[in-house]
C-alpha cells in the first residue's frame, strides 16, 4: 500500500456471483473474519488470496493495520464503475458473435475449406481468432464459388480443425507468456 501499488483491500468469506447470466463477475462476500483477502491495482485489476481466519478481535481498530484495510475497503468499487460496465458490454457483445458465427455456420452455405466440424473447432480459439479466420477465409476471400460444390476429398475434417486447434491455443498461450514476460502485466494481462 504504501508504494501505492494496492488501491483497495478487503476482507471476506468467499465469492458470490450477483446474477444468473454465466458472465457475470463475481464479488466477494463480505465478512470481517473472513479467509478470502482481495485487493485492487492501480489499473482495475483485482487480486485475492486466502489468508486463514484471523485471530484476535473481530472488529476493526481504530489503529492498526485492521484500521488501515478497513479505512482503504471503504473505497471498494461498485459493481456500475465503468470498467464493470465495459465488461459487461464486451461479454455480451462477445456471445452476440459467437452466436452469430454458430448460426452461419450451422445453416450458411458449406464451407470451402474445411468441414463444419473443422471451423467448429477452430472456432474456438482464444481472442476470436477462429472466429476472425473463418471470416476471413470463408466469407471475404472464398477459393471457390458458392454455388458450386465443393469436391469433398479436398475440404479438411473435423479432426484436422481439432488438432490445428489444440497446436494453435498451445501457441498462443506461449506467445502470450512470452508478452507478458517482455512487456509486463500493465499491457498484457494474466
Amino acid at each position: 500500500m504504501a508504494a501505492g501499488r494496492v488501491v483497495t483491500v478487503e476482507r471476506g468469506d468467499g465469492w458470490q456471483r450477483p446474477g444468473a447470466f454465466w458472465g457475470t463477475t463475481p464479488n466477494l462476500r463480505a465478512g470481517p473474519r473472513g479467509p478470502t483477502l482481495a485487493w485492487s491495482l492501480p489499473d482495475g485489476r483485482i487480486r485475492y488470496a486466502d489468508v486463514g481466519v484471523p485471530l484476535g478481535d473481530p472488529e476493526p481498530t481504530p489503529d492498526g493495520t485492521d484500521g488501515r484495510l478497513a479505512r482503504v475497503a471503504e473505497a471498494w468499487p461498485s459493481t456500475s464503475a465503468p470498467a464493470h460496465r465495459i465488461a459487461a458490454a464486451a461479454e455480451v457483445l462477445a456471445a452476440a458473435v459467437t452466436l452469430g458465427w454458430l448460426a452461419m455456420l450451422v445453416v450458411g452455405p458449406d464451407p470451402v475449406v474445411g468441414t463444419r466440424w473443422f471451423w467448429f473447432w477452430l472456432g474456438s480459439l482464444p481472442f476470436g481468432l477462429g472466429v476472425l479466420a473463418w471470416l476471413h477465409r470463408e466469407r471475404w476471400r472464398p477459393s471457390q464459388r458458392h454455388g458450386s460444390a465443393p469436391p469433398a476429398a479436398a475440404r479438411r475434417s473435423g479432426w484436422a480443425g481439432l488438432g490445428w486447434s489444440l497446436l494453435a491455443t498451445v501457441g498462443l498461450t506461449l506467445a502470450v507468456v512470452a508478452l507478458r514476460g517482455l512487456l509486463g502485466g500493465a499491457l498484457v494481462p494474466g
